[in-house]
């Protein structure tokens, strides 16, 4: 089995609401579930990133199957240093790498298999699709990872935990994965004053992967892209882009040259690519 990993490494009661209610999700959520957590001590008790790192490492071999592991929601999948990962990006890794015998792709990534709203693809749809119909499964929900790669998806609608700081989870015991990042954003919504960018842009990812609002996400990526992040400023681009309301694609390319400025990349590749676009003479009239 080929392993893809896109991860980041870095008490009282909370209970989380997942479903902000501004975006239609197809999917109902219903009832809540209660996340085991601990102190992090590096021993008994490890964080959440490693443990969805280190718990990724077990999940059994598969000589006919590649697994790509990272944080995502229904809307989209997120690459290393929680950058969104576009379907064509995506699809490029998996062709490049694929080789003969791997007869098809398994996306652990919370709700990747599941239509966000009518008549829009899952994320394993839209990757089959670029893979010119190559096999890839997704999952139905939140997705979990226990020590030992055993995998599971929950559907709640409330989250409850122990304590409101870093997400610690039992050496032995298992990841709910959307917490890794989505602990950030419940911390950097409670921070006062400057939050490293890095942060802000985590937190981005736990809002739309564990609270599954894209709204508040997307005001994280612009607050960090406003905060001097290139990373920030290229997903709050990849949303607006997605979203394509009025002023959409003006704002996205307006955080692509920020973030090219700044050095970025893909930011400057992709500014290209919308610019040939734009030049390319519209089609024919038949």
């Amino acid at each position: 089995m080929r392993r893809f990993l896109f991860s980041s490494l870095f008490l009282a009661c909370t209970l989380v609401h997942a479903d902000c209610g501004d975006a239609s999700f197809a999917r109902p959520l219903e009832g809540m579930q209660k996340v085991p957590t601990c102190e992090t001590n590096g021993k008994d008790c490890v964080s959440s990133a490693y443990a969805v790192h280190k718990f990724s490492e077990a999940i059994p071999d598969d000589p006919t199957v590649m697994t790509v592991t990272a944080q995502g929601s229904p809307w989209r999948i997120y690459g290393p240093g929680n950058r969104i990962l576009r379907i064509d990006e995506l699809a490029g890794i998996l062709r490049d790498a694929r080789s003969e015998g791997e007869s098809k792709v398994v996306l652990m990534t919370s709700w990747s298999g599941v239509s966000p709203s009518p008549g829009v693809a899952s994320l394993a749809d839209q990757v089959s699709r670029a893979l010119d119909g190559f096999p890839v499964e997704g999952q139905d929900g939140f997705l979990w990872i226990s020590s030992k790669g055993e995998t599971r998806t929950t559907h709640q609608a409330f989250t409850a935990r122990d304590g409101n700081g870093s997400y610690g989870v039992a050496a032995d015991g298992e990841v709910f994965v959307p917490l890794a990042a989505g602990w950030v954003a419940q911390v950097v919504d409670q921070a006062v004053g400057d939050v490293d960018p890095e942060y802000l842009v985590e937190a981005g990812v736990g809002w739309d992967a564990f609270m599954l609002c894209p709204s508040s996400a997307l005001a994280m990526f612009e607050r960090a892209g406003r905060s001097g992040s290139a990373v920030g400023s290229y997903n709050a681009a990849q949303m607006l882009l997605a979203r394509g309301q009025a002023g959409d694609r003006d704002a996205a390319i307006r955080w692509l040259r920020q973030a090219a400025v700044a050095g970025d990349k893909p930011a400057a590749e992709q500014l290209a690519s919308l610019a040939a676009e734009a030049d390319a003479p519209a089609p024919k009239a038949n």
